[in-house]
């Protein structure tokens, strides 16, 4: 019976090592810092209105990926009033949106400079 468990053990090891060798060679070649994973979680969007005393704002926003939902014009809570400084209407942006509870909420915000 030993020799069994032995044996299995060994087996689920020799698999379980190609996959956690193979993972740690992918970080090694594709580093990611958490700006860039904020980056690829960012959509463009351009600020159609601000609401800053009930923390709101409105952008037409291209696909949000993460969230499955499509382009769209439509009104978001904002996390903190701060991402508000210096935001315009018709400032293009890039934003972060992540569903809090029921609400979708802007957690990151940051301006596209105008070429």
């Amino acid at each position: 019976m030993k020799s069994i468990a032995m044996s299995l053990l060994a087996l689920s090891v020799a698999l379980a090592l190609p996959s956690a060798l193979a993972q740690q060679d992918h970080a090694q070649h594709h580093p990611q810092s958490d700006t860039a994973a904020v980056t690829d979680d960012m959509t463009a969007a351009v600020v159609r209105k601000l609401d800053v005393e009930y923390g709101k704002i409105t952008l037409k926003h291209e696909p949000i990926a993460s969230l499955g939902m499509p382009a769209m014009t439509m009104v978001f809570q904002i996390q903190d009033k701060a991402l508000f400084d210096g935001l315009a209407p018709g400032d293009s942006v890039r934003v972060k949106v992540e569903k809090v509870g029921s609400a979708l909420v802007v957690t990151a915000i940051e301006k596209i400079p105008h070429l």
